[in-house]
């Protein structure tokens, strides 16, 4: 009876379905609080400004030319409404064929080219990740509009969609003066420690959610708004504040780190809306990033391959599962801690180093799933094919990162 319960248990634990409900029940007090405060500023923009939200606002982003796709497909995007009156794209390493391609969009889009040298000297390096300036040219770019525009200014990270609801954030930032939804994980997660106690953040908000970093505004002629916006920059250009040392990816995340500090420790502006959906806001909706690679062991060589994928492939690449369309494990059991959901809707791509694994892999039934191998053993291949016959699809990895990248593009090509 033990067994069959312990059975029972772990089975709900490890059901997407379960997990899916756990998730909604948790987020769900949050949707009617966000409906209240929409409902709220709707009647407090009546009563205090005769209209339900401040059509004087302009859109603000930034690419370099690594993330130009998205770019394009943000402008795209923001194109179809006409509540959006201007589009302000800032040059952060555009080429010039970029310029011209820019240059075919609505006249709705200025570009304006960033100057680095005007600011820290930190914010134009890239660090071994590729990622520019720990993102501090962003509160740069985001207080400069707000300085030149006076108005409201509300900052699209490229990889960013939005829908109808949109007019949703303008009538909450019209009331509230300021909007940033609820992001993944906890402060204490995403703020490296140095940073916390440096800014003096108390340990009783340490537990909170982060806000989303891509997608912010800021009203000029609120003053709490217009505070924080100064904070932000002025924090963000201290490079011991959003780039400490022996700080990463994984436990801190830069600007969005600094914001959400700073909006918890001075509680200026009440509850802030947290669920984007309800808001028209996608974030991270890069086109190209389709691979999702996958490790849940230990190896040492493997890790640092998965490291240096990342590193020299973001843009074809995402960290996110749900966003990807081929999953490459890089050893074969690591399809045990993956969702089913996504074996069954995501092309397989399934490392194998030699024979016994491959015949471990064949008495399961993720052999039919798996759509193409990857292997470093090329004498792998002949022997599953003397042992099984042919129709089994290996690829060689090669040592040169730019004909792995080149392979693994073509491989994705013909898979999709």
């Amino acid at each position: 009876m033990k067994k069959l319960t312990a059975m029972i248990i772990n089975k709900l634990r490890n059901s997407q379905k379960v997990i899916k409900l756990i998730q909604l029940i948790k987020i769900s007090p949050f949707y009617f609080a966000d409906l209240f405060i929409l409902i709220y500023s709707i009647i407090y923009n009546l009563v205090c400004f005769q209209k339900i939200y401040d059509k004087n606002f302009v859109i603000v982003t930034g690419s370099d030319k690594h993330f130009v796709e998205t770019l394009f497909q943000l402008l795209e995007n923001l194109d179809k409404f006409n509540f959006i009156k201007k589009i302000y794209v800032y040059d952060l390493g555009l080429e010039e064929e970029d310029h011209n391609n820019l240059s075919k969009f609505s006249n709705k889009v200025e570009i304006i080219k960033f100057n680095f040298s005007e600011h820290e000297e930190f914010i134009s390096k890239r660090d071994s990740h590729g990622t520019l300036g720990a993102y501090a040219w962003k509160p740069n770019i985001v207080w400069e509009e707000l300085k030149k525009n006076k108005n409201k200014v509300i900052w699209l990270d490229s990889a960013n969609l939005i829908n109808r609801r949109f007019i949703f954030v303008l009538i909450v930032l019209t009331c509230k003066g300021f909007f940033s939804p609820m992001s993944a994980k906890k402060i204490k997660d995403l703020t490296f420690n140095s940073t916390i106690e440096a800014m003096g953040l108390p340990k009783k908000y340490l537990n909170k959610r982060n806000l989303t970093g891509g997608f912010v505004g800021f009203d000029w002629n609120n003053s709490k708004s217009r505070q924080l916006a100064k904070m932000w920059v002025d924090n963000s250009n201290i490079e011991e504040l959003i780039l400490p040392k022996k700080s990463h990816k994984h436990n801190h995340r830069w600007d969005q780190s600094i914001l959400t500090v700073l909006v918890y420790k001075f509680k200026q502006f009440g509850y802030l809306p947290k669920i984007k959906s309800i808001f028209g806001i996608k974030v991270n909706q890069n086109p190209n990033q389709d691979f999702f690679l996958y490790y849940s062991g230990s190896n040492k060589d493997i890790l640092n391959f998965y490291n240096e994928w990342y590193k020299m492939n973001k843009i074809i690449s995402t960290k996110t599962i749900k966003y990807c369309r081929i999953i490459w494990l890089l050893s074969w059991d690591s399809y045990k801690k993956i969702p089913r959901k996504y074996l069954k809707s995501r092309k397989i791509i399934c490392q194998v180093e030699n024979l016994d694994e491959f015949n471990q892999i064949h008495s399961t039934d993720m052999l039919k799933r798996v759509n193409k191998f990857t292997t470093n053993n090329k004498f792998l291949a002949d022997e599953v094919n003397e042992k099984y016959g042919q129709g089994f699809d290996f690829y060689i990895i090669d040592n040169d990162v730019n004909k792995l990248r080149a392979e693994m593009i073509k491989i994705k090509n013909y898979l999709i």
